[in-house]
């Protein structure tokens, strides 16, 4: 039986991933106070659930002593391998990440928490690794199956979208990793197929395809329920993830897959951890090499076959709503948090 308090989810700050952990909590809590680290003055930590998330910001290094003074138990929750971070993945934000005091702060979180969720099994072996006495639970994450259904079903009977083009999809933020493997690509159909396949980025897109007249790009939706409304608007044909595979990226979930499958998106996967572990080739996607040809020919099979496009869509929606429906996964979530916390 679920604890009847309401949680609270404190968080580093209002991105998707915080919104998609407040999703999971609402599954089963009957409430969801969501709290940025910076608001935190004034919370009431103590007597419900409490949840960390990413919390790694060494101005609140002292919050996991407060804690365990007050004897308040928490689960921290952890999406990416912060202490793999490196200059090769985001040379800014790397800067941060290995800062000692940034780690330290990391550390201490991880160490107080009465359990550590992850979304990826492979990071919680890391951690299990790093920290041999911590308690590491693996979650899958949710995708909301019901809420996506409702959007498709008048979205496929209003479209007024040209029969003729194929809308290649990309939704990111910035990644120059795979800068010159997107533009090759793009650049690669202009030349064959002019605007008869328009590449689609919400978010981040390569400087170097600005005014190409095969390319559509959108401001990033900071609101996940309005950037995904958003996506299935745009009715993609096919979608696109490619990923370097570094160390840091290793550790990811496949959230691309997920959204791309539950969207139902047949997409090009890169051949790399995490997709290699969720994506079957040819059935569920495709996974191609990180070379140039190896994606222009995937791609080139999804665009000439509607028909094969639709059989990888529908097997891959059916694995999303067998494995990752957030009524499922947010239970799980619960049950994890509850077992640690507040048995």
């Amino acid at each position: 039986m679920y604890a009847p308090a309401p949680a609270i989810l404190v968080a580093d700050t209002d991105i998707p991933t915080t919104q998609l952990v407040a999703r999971e909590l609402r599954q089963a809590f009957p409430a969801v106070e969501t709290r940025i680290a910076a608001e935190l003055f004034g919370a009431e930590l103590g007597g419900r659930p409490l949840v960390i998330s990413r919390l790694c910001y060494p101005q609140f290094s002292w919050l996991p002593g407060y804690l365990e003074r007050r004897r308040i138990r928490y689960a921290y929750f952890l999406d990416d391998n912060f202490w793999e971070l490196t200059s090769e993945t985001s040379p800014v934000l790397a800067q941060f990440f290995r800062h000692p005091e940034t780690v330290a702060t990391l550390d201490a979180f991880v160490r107080g928490a009465s359990v550590v969720i992850v979304w990826s099994q492979r990071l919680g072996e890391y951690v299990r690794s790093r920290f041999p006495n911590a308690r590491v639970e693996f979650v899958a994450p949710g995708f909301d199956v019901a809420k996506v259904l409702a959007l498709l079903e008048p979205r496929a009977s209003q479209s007024t979208r040209s029969p003729n083009v194929v809308r290649v999809g990309y939704p990111s933020t910035p990644k120059t990793s795979v800068t010159a493997l997107v533009v090759h690509i793009a650049e690669n159909f202009l030349r064959k197929f002019g605007t008869e396949v328009v590449f689609d980025f919400i978010g981040w897109m390569p400087e170097r395809l600005i005014g190409a007249p095969n390319v559509v790009h959108h401001p990033w939706i900071k609101d996940y329920d309005a950037y995904l409304e958003f996506k299935i608007s745009r009715r993609w044909d096919i979608g696109m993830a490619p990923l370097m595979g570094t160390t840091f990226d290793r550790y990811k979930t496949s959230n691309k897959y997920r959204e791309y499958g539950g969207c139902q998106v047949p997409a090009v996967y890169s051949r790399v951890s995490p997709f290699m572990e969720s994506v079957r080739h040819h059935k569920t996607g495709l996974l191609v090499e990180n070379e140039p040809e190896a994606w222009i020919a995937a791609l080139e099979e999804l665009v000439a076959s509607p028909s094969v496009r639709s059989t990888i869509a529908q097997a891959a929606f059916d694995e999303i709503r067998l494995n990752y429906d957030l009524r499922i996964t947010g239970r799980r979530f619960a049950d994890v948090i509850l077992h640690h916390i507040c048995a």
